[in-house]
């Protein structure tokens, strides 16, 4: 049998006029030999919209439920994820060469990583992210202690992991947002990870994104947001429970 890995993608309703091209970024993936993905994609409400420009293909798998924001959409997604590994990808974003590859050779020695990004601006031009650390295995609480600054030094949605674990770890928190963030600080806080260089996904800058509402923005939910998920991670880390060291 083929092992697989699971690309999860939440979706609404206006927000899906780049999801065709997200799949063709996916499809164009290069696999390690015996390996596939699945495509989850799952729409943040029940209108039908989002999926109906998706085409005909055996590895995705659609489904809608009714609207939580984007981390109970992934979650909801993770429920028919048949992958050993498991990565995210936003609907508006784009997988760019060998993503799927680095990520899965990278998972071969520790249970998830996270990967640079580049911006992509509406006239076509790319920039880095600035902040990015070093290529190659973490130091421990990097991420834990960036967000106690109100930083954070990765794209948080360029996440991959065993599936086992985000499940062992309940999904994607249902924050209003930043769930990325929350499920990325309780990994960090149960088993070492690693950080690939290499750019994996185009992270498309537009007027429609989420995060460029000031709503999204207003104070209190934001630092609400910040400390369910810096919470959740210092209790993992008071209880010491650890995930046991990946043996390839």
């Amino acid at each position: 049998m083929r092992r697989v890995i699971t690309v999860v993608t939440p979706v609404f309703s206006g927000g899906h006029h780049h999801l065709f091209d997200a799949y063709e970024s996916l499809r164009q993936q290069e696999m390690p030999p015996g390996w596939d993905w699945q495509w989850c994609v799952q729409e943040d409400g029940t209108t039908g919209i989002p999926l109906s420009v998706l085409p005909d293909d055996q590895r995705i798998s659609c489904d809608s439920s009714l609207p939580g924001r984007a981390g109970v959409a992934r979650t909801m997604a993770l429920a028919r994820a048949s992958g050993e590994l498991v990565r995210t990808l936003d609907a508006d974003d784009l997988l760019l060469p060998g993503a799927l590859f680095r990520d899965i050779s990278a998972l071969r020695g520790v249970a998830w990583c996270t990967s640079a990004g580049l911006d992509l601006h509406p006239d076509g031009t790319t920039t880095p992210g600035p902040y990015d650390p070093p290529g190659g295995p973490l130091p421990e609480d990097l991420f834990f202690t960036e967000q106690q600054e109100n930083r954070l030094s990765v794209l948080a949605a360029n996440l991959a992991a065993r599936t086992d674990l985000v499940r062992a770890l309940g999904g994607w928190p249902a924050l209003t947002g930043a769930e990325t963030v929350g499920l990325l600080l309780a990994l960090e806080a149960v088993t070492p990870g690693e950080f690939i260089a290499e750019p994996s996904t185009l992270y498309r800058q537009h007027d429609n994104q989420t995060t460029r509402s000031a709503r999204y923005w207003k104070a209190e939910e934001s630092q609400a947001r910040l400390r369910v998920a810096l919470d959740r991670a210092s209790v993992l880390r008071r209880l010491n429970w650890k995930w046991p060291p990946v043996t390839g």
